[in-house]
């Protein structure tokens, strides 16, 4: 009886030429089975998926990412110092040192609170009623 041989892959030339069911015609299931990993995959663990499928990023790529994820997270920041010297009286048009500009708004909020504070009590002490969820 004839052993049946699998229809050859054809690979475009953006694929990979490597095929492990045309790897020889003496190959059997179990040696083949014996070369490949025991570790699972990813594509195994997610439903049989090809890495292939999706490349892994080289070292260089990594990198820039990285650096792009830094970046942002950078400007972010930063735009939130400036934010803060826009609402912050005494801040408008000064340099930007961050630990002024944190000691500023803390100093502020807590003149705000204060403040916030003596007006519930001047309006109680005319005889009116401040809700729970308005005091500080």
């Amino acid at each position: 009886m004839p052993s049946a041989q699998p229809p050859p892959i054809l690979a475009s030339s953006s694929e990979p030429s490597y095929s492990p069911i045309a790897a020889s015609a003496s190959t059997n299931v179990d040696e083949r089975h014996d070369r490949s990993s025991s570790t699972p995959t990813n594509s195994s663990r997610q439903g049989g998926a090809s890495e292939r499928d999706k490349p892994r990023l080289t070292e260089q790529e990594k990198k820039n990412n990285h650096i792009a994820s830094e970046q942002k997270r950078r400007a972010a920041i930063r735009e939130g110092f400036d934010r803060l010297t826009e609402l912050v009286p005494g801040l408008e048009g000064q340099g930007r040192s961050e630990s002024i500009v944190l000691k500023k708004t803390v100093d502020f909020i807590r003149q705000q609170i204060q403040e916030r504070q003596s007006l519930v009590e001047e309006i109680e002490r005319r005889g009116g009623r401040v809700d729970d969820d308005m005091r500080p």
